[in-house]
């Protein structure tokens, strides 16, 4: 039994490292086809100019911070009691869960709600109501960032068609996304009568008891329903929340941004205000591989050459910005997280966040 469950424990553990692994040779299969030279790379490389990292840093903690400061607007609403700084502990320990489990963010989310739960007994289909509405929020955030992007493009002449063809469609289904959403959200009782039809149906081709788990269902939506309806009566911190998320996608193009002035590559800042959430969709994507690395990296050089951007800039960028929302991001918030979580949970570990987010 004892062997079973080690042999358990390594697969569990071996499989992100495979995944990694795949990422990292498909990655670099792909810089050998676009047939990049590495001696540019280097070149570039040693011409940066370090004097930007500072700032870099500086702007992707912030990045951070703006993302947890929203989210403890709408919480505040629900839970008056929590503080600034405890609710960016949370979401830091959430995104440091991202980037260990990758599930389109599903992990963080998850574990913010956990930790309410833990820490301020809030009931987690209650707190549930925040993480949608700030989901939301951010959708909302992308797709303005992004026709505020376009607008600016063709004020200055810059518009280019391939990348207005990919924008258009992302803005499209982005608009439906958005609609079949909030109707589902004003429609939540057609929900919970399909799911008890399918409780109902579950019982009779399992014989089972039923009444449980409809009882619980309405336990669950009826507090999920009072927090949403709490939350969207708070116009105020709804659109402050909206506005730093508006804030925080600035700061997620700034990133790369600096990093081109940094080698010395003028672009104009609104071609990568377009670019980044076309690129930042792939973040959405459950594959599975740890911080979706080469997957990720693929799409963020793609778009830049197809933006023009010799291949040779947009790969010495991507790695640059990569190790910095990758490598030092996972420094930042796992140093912070297992501090925090090992106040929070007695002997906490690494292998504990594991297990809270996937039980």
């Amino acid at each position: 039994m004892e062997k079973l469950s080690r042999d358990g424990l390594k697969n569990r553990y071996l499989k992100p490292v495979i995944l990694l692994l795949i990422g990292i040779l498909f990655f670099s299969f792909f810089l050998l086809i676009i047939g990049i030279d590495f001696n540019v790379i280097y070149k570039n490389l040693l011409e940066i100019n370090l004097y930007y990292l500072p700032l870099i840093i500086c702007v992707d903690i912030l990045f951070i911070l703006s993302y947890a400061l929203a989210w403890f607007f709408l919480v505040k609403i629900v839970c008056p009691e929590i503080k600034p700084g405890k609710a960016m502990l949370i979401v830091i320990a959430g995104w440091f869960g991202d980037m260990l489990i990758p599930a389109a963010f599903m992990t963080g989310e998850a574990l913010r709600l956990i930790l309410l739960k833990k820490i301020y007994k809030l009931d987690m289909s209650k707190a549930a109501a925040t993480v949608v509405i700030h989901r939301l929020l951010n959708a909302l955030a992308f797709l303005f960032f992004m026709l505020m992007g376009i607008a600016m493009l063709a004020f200055y002449g810059e518009t280019k068609v391939e990348i207005l063809h990919h924008s258009v469609t992302i803005i499209l289904l982005s608009i439906l996304g958005l609609a079949i959403a909030f109707f589902v959200l004003r429609k939540i009782r057609i929900l919970r009568k399909v799911l008890k039809v399918i409780v109902q149906y579950l019982s009779a081709v399992f014989k089972t008891k039923k009444l449980d788990v409809e009882s619980k269902i309405d336990s669950i939506f009826t507090s999920f329903e009072n927090s949403l309806n709490i939350i969207t009566k708070n116009k105020t911190r709804v659109l402050i929340g909206f506005i730093i998320l508006l804030f925080q996608w600035f700061l997620g193009v700034t990133i790369p941004y600096l990093f081109f002035l940094s080698v010395g590559y003028r672009v104009n800042f609104w071609i990568l205000s377009v670019a980044y959430p076309i690129y930042s969709l792939m973040d959405n994507i459950p594959i599975g591989i740890p911080a979706n690395a080469g997957v990720l990296d693929i799409a963020m050089i793609s778009t830049f050459v197809v933006l023009g951007i010799p291949k040779e800039i947009a790969t010495l960028v991507t790695i640059l910005t990569r190790s910095i929302i990758v490598i030092f991001e996972a420094i930042l918030t796992g140093s912070i997280s297992v501090i925090f979580l090992s106040r929070t949970f007695a002997h906490f570990s690494i292998r504990d966040l594991r297990k809270i987010v996937e039980d």
